[in-house]
């Protein structure tokens, strides 16, 4: 684990540090880049996924930086200063660089709000098959090697005297949003379960063996950096808190859920929901834990606003976006104050947890905003600034459709919109609402307006059938 003296507060309040940099997508990218080492780890094995959510100490797994099909689809040097690298890996033809570039350029994870091209080591490939997941790295000035080695000897290469920009496998997105997931996924207790999630997200990392994987796999073995052996993992510092929160636990139910529908479900499409779900229930958990530091004994109830205009239900969403984002600084704040009183004297201690008594105070920024900006990047939010509420876009209401209703079954609408509210909080509409504190505050007939606009959102992603006037049905995958 890194030194994290800067962030002692929020890793205590937490379990987990949780930053802006490492919001949402860069969470399951890094569960799978963990789960996908394991499986490298493994191969050898009789039997391949040994280790896949084993609930030992640590965890053993090999790191794949791809650095050479992010740089092919950044159109990034392939090593600055250092062009006969790039031919010993024979992409020196035009045709093919662009070819190349072309399609793993579309393949790159979109991040919501982003204002430019990143540069390669903030371009992450979408883990649409195993041999395209990958871990994470940066570009740090080494000393020149002789390119004429294999990429294998490159490693153990005599270095000269030229120094040059290269990879390098290293912690610069990822930070442990994805560890706490696998953790809480290898800490299941209901040993069938975990037995389905193992089966399910090992058909996910594993080699897909397709054209695609196997051209993913031939880049990726003249990249630059990578682990010869396996690493070992420490997830240590990592606290679930499941005594206080239920996020660890519909976690792994809805993770269960998605990965299981092998056979109904193509992988693309299952990645993708995890993908969501992921980070989703990440974003919950810290402002579950957030307003249980500040006392609350109800769970949060969130209203979700399914219209097109400008109503009092999407104003009293908004409200709810912000008192939950100030909710968070509080608990922060809160937390600072404990620690402090523990200090006893180390005024070095004081000092840092004083940083986090300034609600307006960069030290309270980050995890706040790793908050809206997760639910933001995976369409929980309408947007990723300005006047922002509460939604569901497609792809977030596939991955919750999925993650609640059990493969190849279905819910009547009704029982469906009760048990998003009993089970998440999640309120659109006005029979559930009346259970809700929210009940109060907008009025039914506006609600009733949404939770047709619900329906029909799920009609269109084809999730709901509709049998008659009385009768919908909603599915964990469309017919």
């Amino acid at each position: 684990m890194a030194d994290r003296s800067k962030a002692e507060v929020v890793l205590r309040l937490f379990g987990v540090n949780l930053e802006q940099q490492g919001r949402g997508f860069y969470i399951p990218l890094e569960m799978l880049a963990i789960a996908r080492g394991v499986y490298l780890a493994h191969q050898e094995d009789p039997e391949q996924f040994a280790g896949l959510l084993d609930n030992g100490a640590g965890t053993a797994y090999k790191r794949t930086s791809h650095d050479l099909a992010r740089r092919i689809a950044t159109k990034a040097p392939i090593v600055e200063g250092n062009e006969e690298l790039g031919k010993a890996v024979e992409l020196d033809s035009p045709e093919t660089m662009e070819t190349l570039h072309a399609l793993f350029s579309s393949l790159l994870v979109e991040i919501p709000g982003r204002r430019s091209q990143p540069s390669w080591f903030g371009a992450h490939i979408y883990p649409f098959v195993g041999e395209l997941i990958h871990y994470d790295a940066v570009e740090r000035r080494v000393k020149q090697i002789d390119a004429k080695k294999s990429a294998k000897k490159r490693k153990q290469a005599t270095k000269v005297d030229v120094g040059i920009n290269a990879p390098t496998i290293e912690r610069y997105l990822f930070r442990d949003g994805g560890s706490w997931a696998y953790k809480a996924l290898r800490a299941d207790l209901a040993p069938t379960r975990k037995e389905a999630t193992r089966q399910g997200l090992s058909d996910l990392v594993q080699d897909s063996e397709t054209p695609l994987g196997n051209l993913a796999k031939a880049l990726s073995a003249h990249d630059f950096d990578y682990d010869e052996s396996p690493v070992e993992g420490s997830d240590t510092g990592i606290e679930l808190y499941e005594e206080l929160s239920p996020w660890p636990d519909l976690l792994r139910e809805g993770t269960c859920n998605i990965v299981s529908r092998i056979a109904t479900v193509p992988r693309a499409k299952r990645t993708e929901s995890l993908m969501h779900w992921v980070p989703y229930c990440l974003a919950r958990h810290q402002l579950h834990l957030a307003r249980t530091k500040l006392g609350a004994t109800n769970r949060e109830s969130i209203l979700l606003d399914f219209g097109n205009e400008a109503t009092p239900l999407r104003r009293e969403s908004q409200k709810n976006l912000a008192g939950f984002r100030n909710d968070i600084v509080k608990a922060i704040n809160v937390q600072a104050q404990v620690m402090i009183g523990e200090a006893e004297g180390d005024e070095g201690k004081k000092r840092r947890y004083e940083r986090f008594m300034k609600e307006g105070g960069t030290a309270v920024a980050s995890p706040r905003a790793f908050f809206s900006e997760t639910l933001a990047a995976v369409g929980a939010l309408n947007a990723t600034a300005g006047r922002r509420h509460f939604t569901m876009k497609p792809p977030m209401l596939e991955a919750l459709v999925s993650a609640t209703v059990a493969q190849e079954a279905e819910m009547e609408f009704d029982k469906f919109c009760t048990l998003l509210y009993e089970r998440y909080g999640l309120v659109m509409e006005d029979k559930v609402a009346a259970a809700s504190p929210l009940a109060y505050e907008v009025d039914p007939s506006v609600l009733d307006h949404n939770g047709k606009a619900f329906r029909e959102k799920l009609a269109a992603i084809g999730l709901l059938t509709q049998y008659s006037d009385a009768t919908s049905m909603v599915r964990g995958e469309p017919r």
